[in-house]
């Protein structure tokens, strides 16, 4: 129940005890986001917010309700004190309405030796004695309300004592000399120097842990801070299931030194400044955390550790976690904060309803800056990380586990409280993400990952800046990846990825790597602990994945002057369209599509990718559709169209294993369905040198690979435009291709029999080998048709090769074909003896064994053997 907002011209009406929750309660007249932006009103504007609050705040029901900034209420002298009393009136000191002036105290201590009566009003000028004026400044002085202990007691509902944190550990209300209490008077936002906490020195740290702890477990739903404050152990807000805190100010709370001591026989440990359980809202702005984390203790070999079944997953200076009574945080909003120097992670979130993380910055952490597992919601919004995911003390080279400026997981079923250390809420299957946004962030030089999102339901990562990924990342079983999405459906838009420069001795980092999902993922003791049901579809456009290029004193296509700063481009799995994306700078592949080994074992499938911009690499092929492990089906649905590929070289010379399309080795005995390559531009970089070239196409598939579509490309400086070992139907049609060895070389021997081959349309120019080069070397039937039907064919090579050997096609058909190469020839079917043509086959022209003359089959019967030679 919320109280009912100021009545600023007479007194705050009463309002009924029995009603009010024991916990954390909500601020009166509180305004929501949503509020203060139709009111044009900054939400995160602590001083303007304080004119909206009233508090309702009790122990056991009672009112202690306080007034205005400016406007506190004082009792007359010998007034009774009551519920009213505490609600107060619109009087202050100094005010006209007020009656007296309070008493004045250096210090809460010369507060509490005093003879101070009941229904007075008091000031301390410092919670604290100033005892070196010149190194020290008051700090935490603030208003209390003198009330009689029986009536404390009667409101509060159990007694005031140095051990009952409720009433705040003797830190927010005082009992005095005279017996009486000291009750602390809220004008709107309670300043924590006022509850006892010290700046700077880690000799408070013990002080300023308790104190925090007692402001945290009263009922204090908005508190204040400013300066620097040391922290000993971690302090707990326990919410429960309504409870609502919000925590705002320009300052740093930081770990004291040596409060996590870790050691190879001793390494289960972790200590957070800051712990938020459970509740309806919790925000904090304005306030950077600090671990501290060269005054800590690492374990000297041993790789994993801190609180916690897997501690990169759950351990940070901030946690927000389920409260003890096993109730989620429903909103936490986490904005203008700072995280830095975790031994671990910066913020943690395990399952919780919906997350708000904007415009924070986070630095220097060695797991994440910010993670969580089991989120309703998140928003991902404006932040900056520089860093993370990295230590010296503890290096990269040492664990391979993932760290992130972001890494969102799915939460195991089987971890508990006994395991993490943390509350959580017992599930009977894993927690996947609901909905995840990722947008406007900039991060440079993660440790590892920059944007990592695990088992999501609906993933949005778009508009981010990711640098130079990677930082002091030596060894690994991956590479260091800018932005990854694993296991879901994912939409990965409009991201900037940049390689400006990489450490000495560095991995080179990956693009965008998106995993996707097809299955039943069910949970399984140990991990994996997906459990996702279904086909993930994901996207992945528009982005730019690049060096920062930029050029020496040589001219364009100089070796020399080009960066190659990236690993990979774009790596994805079944069911992915990579689309628009500007690739550029990969010493190794820019797309690869893999399948990706899950639950179901799949084979590759349902990919396309189109309309991107590939430049400047050396990669083992540019776009590589590869094969993992035994899956099982057949790969399928491949669309390859719009993409232009240009300025591709390799560094030394070579065969034709580079290729700008590579279909995997593993396909051969494989029947591959349904392939597309249409509408692509690649070129090679011409550097006079042409054994250094890519190849074009080189598909891969068993005899009984079919729907294979390769058409209107351009392919120019290339080896082979089109490589393939076996197939059953396969089109070449609408091609250029000028400066090359060949338009198809089918090596057949390889692969087994070879089925439809049509070559039409194609426009070969400056071939230096064979337009069409079949190889079939003493195996079985090469073709069982075979057409060229409109080519223009020109070079310095021959028309065809290989065709003749073993036994020939069933049919041919050649027709207006214009053919100006050095060494024309045509293929002819040779046969002794009679052949057996059928009627569909008369007209083609075929040669004799037994002489030299050439002749066409003219049908003049309807059997098998009705023809003669013309």
């Amino acid at each position: 129940m919320r109280g009912k907002a100021v009545n600023r011209g007479g007194s705050m009406p009463d309002r009924p005890e029995s009603k009010l929750p024991r916990r954390h309660r909500a601020m009166s007249g509180y305004p929501t986001d949503e509020e203060r932006r139709e009111n044009h009103e900054e939400g995160t504007d602590i001083w303007s917010r304080r004119k909206f609050l009233t508090y309702t705040l009790g122990g056991s029901g009672a009112v202690l309700a306080a007034g205005m900034l400016g406007a506190a209420p004082f009792a007359k002298d010998a007034m009774t004190v009551n519920a009213a009393t505490y609600g107060g009136g619109n009087g202050g000191p100094g005010s006209e309405c007020s009656p007296f002036t309070t008493k004045q105290f250096s210090s809460v201590a010369s507060m509490k030796a005093a003879s101070c009566p009941e229904g007075i009003v008091v000031r301390t000028s410092s919670y604290y004695e100033i005892a070196n004026g010149a190194a020290e400044s008051p700090r935490g002085g603030t208003i209390y309300r003198i009330v009689a202990r029986s009536e404390y007691d009667a409101l509060r509902g159990n007694a005031l004592g140095p051990t009952d944190a409720r009433n705040g550990s003797g830190c927010i209300d005082h009992l005095l000399a005279s017996g009486n209490v000291a009750v602390m008077f809220r004008d709107g936002a309670v300043d924590l120097a006022a509850v006892g906490l010290r700046e700077q020195s880690d000799a408070y740290a013990a002080g300023n842990s308790a104190a925090f702890q007692a402001a945290l477990a009263y009922p204090l739903p908005v508190l204040i801070a400013y300066g620097t404050y040391a922290f000993g152990s971690e302090s707990i807000a326990d919410l429960g299931q309504n409870g609502e805190l919000d925590i705002s100010g320009e300052c740093r709370f930081r770990l004291a030194a040596g409060k996590i001591v870790n050691t190879d026989t001793n390494y289960g440990n972790h200590t957070a400044i800051l712990r938020v359980q459970g509740g309806k809202r919790f925000s904090i702005r304005g306030v950077a955390f600090d671990g501290n984390r060269d005054g800590q203790t690492y374990p000297a070999t041993r790789n994993s550790f801190g609180r916690g079944t897997v501690p990169r997953r759950t351990n940070g200076v901030l946690e927000v976690c389920p409260s003890g009574s096993a109730y989620r945080t429903q909103l936490a909003i986490v904005e203008r904060c700072t995280f830095e120097n975790a031994y671990l992670s910066g913020a943690m979130f395990i399952q919780s309803d919906n997350v708000i993380i904007r415009n924070n910055y986070s630095s220097d952490n060695t797991i994440n800056g910010f993670g969580g597992a089991g989120f309703g919601s998140l928003l991902f919004e404006g932040n900056i990380s520089r860093r993370d995911g990295w230590s010296d003390i503890y290096t990269s080279d040492r664990y391979e586990g993932d760290r992130a400026q972001l890494q969102i997981r799915e939460w195991p079923k089987d971890y508990t409280a006994a395991t993490e250390g943390i509350p959580v809420i017992a599930i009977a299957e894993s927690e996947r993400n609901k909905q995840i946004v990722v947008r406007g962030n900039t991060c440079d030089q993660a440790g590892v990952i920059g944007i990592f999102v695990r088992s999501c339901e609906q993933c949005l990562v778009t508009d981010n800046t990711i640098r130079n990924t990677g930082y002091k990342r030596r060894s690994g079983s991956y590479s260091p990846t800018a932005i990854w999405g694993d296991f879901g459906k994912f939409t990965i838009s409009g991201n900037d990825v940049i390689t400006q420069a990489v450490q000495p001795g560095d991995m080179l980092p990956d693009g965008i790597r998106v995993v996707g999902f097809t299955g039943n993922g069910i949970d399984r003791t140990g991990g994996p602990w997906i459990s996702m049901r279904g086909r993930y579809y994901s996207i992945v456009s528009d982005n730019r994945i690049a060096c920062g290029q930029t050029f020496g004193t040589g001219a364009f296509d100089d070796n020399a002057s080009k960066r190659l700063l990236n690993n990979k481009g774009v790596i994805i799995t079944s069911q992915c369209l990579v689309r628009g994306n500007v690739i550029e700078g990969c010493a190794n592949i820019p797309i690869e599509a893999i399948n990706d080994d899950n639950f179901s074992n799949e084979a590759l499938r349902d990919i396309g990718i189109c309309g991107n911009e590939i430049f400047n690499t050396t990669g083992s092929s540019v776009i590589n559709l590869r094969s993992y492990g035994s899956p099982a089906g057949n790969p399928r649905n491949f669309d390859i169209s719009g993409n232009k590929v240009y300025d591709v070289r390799s560094a030394t010379a070579g065969s034709d294993a580079r290729q700008m399309v590579q279909f995997s080795p593993a396909w051969v005995t494989v029947e591959v369905q349904d392939v597309t390559v249409a509408d692509n531009r690649f070129y090679c970089l011409n550097t006079g040198d042409a054994t250094k070239n890519y190849g074009g196409v080189r598909f891969r598939g068993s005899s009984g690979s079919r729907g294979i579509v390769i058409r209107d490309n351009q392919f120019f400086d290339t080896l082979n435009a089109v490589r393939t070992e076996s197939f059953a139907e396969l089109g070449i049609r609408g091609n250029t291709v000028r400066n090359g060895l060949r338009l198809l070389y089918a090596d057949i021997s390889t692969g087994g029999d070879a089925g439809k081959l049509s070559i039409d349309g194609n426009n070969c120019s400056g071939i230096t080998s064979q337009c069409v080069n079949l190889n079939a070397g003493a195996s079985g039937k090469i073709l069982s048709e075979f057409t060229a039907i409109g080519n223009s064919w020109s070079g310095s090579g021959s028309t065809y090769s290989g065709v003749t050997p073993g036994v020939s096609p069933a049919a041919y058909n050649m027709d207006r074909n214009i053919d100006t190469m050095t060494t024309r020839i045509v293929p002819r079917r040779t046969f002794s003896g009679v052949p057996a043509f059928n009627a569909q086959h008369l007209g083609e022209i075929v040669r004799s064994a037994d002489g030299p003359a050439d002749y066409i089959a003219v049908q003049v019967g309807t059997g098998a053997g009705d023809w003669r030679i013309l």
